[in-house]
């Protein structure tokens, strides 16, 4: 007879502990700054730069600033060399384009060594995975080799690089890298 008496109140505590748990937890973060649009192209000798990332870096934030502050901003740049920044906010808050203000830029172009071809290279990571999830373990020969960096440090490390951006609130902020 208790039980039945206490079951409904416990399962309105429990509905509600639960609906608290929920709303507590599905914040939309609201202290993320807004962001403006950036875009633009990247060459290299003269050429379109396809498949490469383009990251901007806020060096001024200093690591106890606001996660908002942190933020990964990055794109991978299409055929024809152009781009599209988002900024990430953690695992799950994305934004199309920067918080305004000033970056360093650095673009990474990971190649195969050598005269090895990207489908070269594409066909022995697939035959390594083959063997990997088959249960084997790879020889020496059968590892893939370490993709190399295409672009000169001057472009590829945050250190040397000497590309900046400033992006400007309510506009379209368009760049162009051309890399000799």
């Amino acid at each position: 007879m208790l039980f039945t008496q206490t079951c409904p109140r416990l399962q309105i505590f429990l509905s509600l502990t639960v609906l608290s748990i929920v709303v507590g937890c599905s914040s939309d973060t609201p202290d993320i700054p807004d962001t403006a649009s950036v875009s633009g192209t990247v060459t290299y000798k003269g050429e379109p730069l396809k498949g490469a990332s383009i990251v901007f870096s806020n060096t001024a934030v200093k690591p106890t600033a606001k996660p908002a502050a942190n933020a990964t901003i990055n794109a991978i740049t299409d055929e024809s060399g152009q781009f599209e920044l988002k900024s990430y906010f953690g695992a799950r808050t994305e934004r199309k384009g920067v918080i305004p203000g000033t970056y360093k830029v650095t673009l990474l172009k990971m190649v195969p060594p050598g005269k090895m071809t990207a489908a070269e290279y594409q066909a022995k990571v697939t035959a390594a995975n083959q063997i990997v999830s088959g249960g084997g373990v790879l020889t020496q020969a059968q590892t893939p080799p370490e993709l190399q960096q295409l672009l000169p440090r001057q472009y590829s490390d945050v250190t040397a690089s000497k590309l900046e951006a400033t992006v400007v609130a309510d506009q379209e902020n368009q760049f162009q890298f051309d890399l000799k």
